[in-house]
């Protein structure tokens, strides 16, 4: 049988091996954090959208269900129809009168 004997390398050759790793390890923590798309800047610009568009969507829910408080309320309470009518729309009871008490513009003329 035939002994083969591993060839060890020189000292400038496991420096240039040493410097290629690094080189190699530099460049793919590199593109983990800035891969296009993948990365983790990218990552952390999608979860940052998502926690926007959860509060977003947390207000929106509150919004919605004010309102539809609201519209069961002006179903259902005539006295707070008759507030809405009243204060929104100006409208009045039969036989009612507004009388309008604001200061009057002056003219310009002063």
């Amino acid at each position: 049988m035939k002994r083969t004997y591993k060839a060890s390398l020189s000292p400038m050759q496991q420096k240039k091996m040493f410097h290629l790793s690094l080189l190699l390890v530099v460049l793919f923590l590199l593109m983990i954090v800035f891969a296009p798309g993948k990365g983790l800047l990218f990552l952390r610009k999608q979860k940052m959208q998502v926690d926007a568009l959860h509060a977003e969507k947390q207000e929106l829910v509150e919004k919605n269900n004010a309102l539809r408080e609201e519209i069961n309320r002006v179903k259902t309470d005539v006295n707070y129809l008759e507030q809405v009518a009243r204060g929104q729309h100006g409208l009045l009871k039969k036989d009612e009168m507004v009388f309008d008490f604001s200061p009057k513009e002056r003219n310009k003329r002063e």
